[in-house]
């Protein structure tokens, strides 16, 4: 993995298989470091449809009806939101304040239903042009 950029060459497009003919809705992830990081620590990130990408642990904190502000009716949807988005990514890189890293990854590890367990179990497939 690479350092976090807006580049869809470095997303994986997950299917969540819902949508007519099992074809969306879409969820667009990413694995990498923070630009200018210091350690290459790397996370995993959704992009919202603001552009922003988000720490998925956060996002697995969210009420379900603000995950669905990571839902894209349609791989063109995803596109031309990548395509406009320029420079360095917009982040979000923090946690709840009430709850540990440690918290949240076991809770996510065990959760199975809603949106979070749906973006678990989707299908993954690498952005091409």
């Amino acid at each position: 993995m690479g350092k976090l950029s807006n580049s869809y060459e470095n997303c994986v497009l997950l299917n969540m298989t819902y949508g007519p003919k099992g074809r969306g809705p879409f969820v667009v992830r990413q694995d990498g470091y923070l630009p200018g990081s210091q350690t290459f620590q790397e996370n995993r990130y959704l992009l919202r449809r603001d552009g922003t990408w988000v720490l998925n642990l956060a996002v697995f904190a969210l009420p379900e009806q603000e995950k669905e502000q990571f839902l894209y009716e349609s791989s063109g949807e995803v596109m031309t939101l990548l395509q406009g988005l320029a420079g360095d990514p917009t982040i979000e890189e923090g946690l709840p304040a009430d709850k540990s890293r440690a918290d949240l990854e076991l809770a996510a590890e065990s959760t199975v239903t809603g949106l979070w367990g749906r973006i678990r179990s989707a299908q993954a497939s690498r952005m091409a042009p």
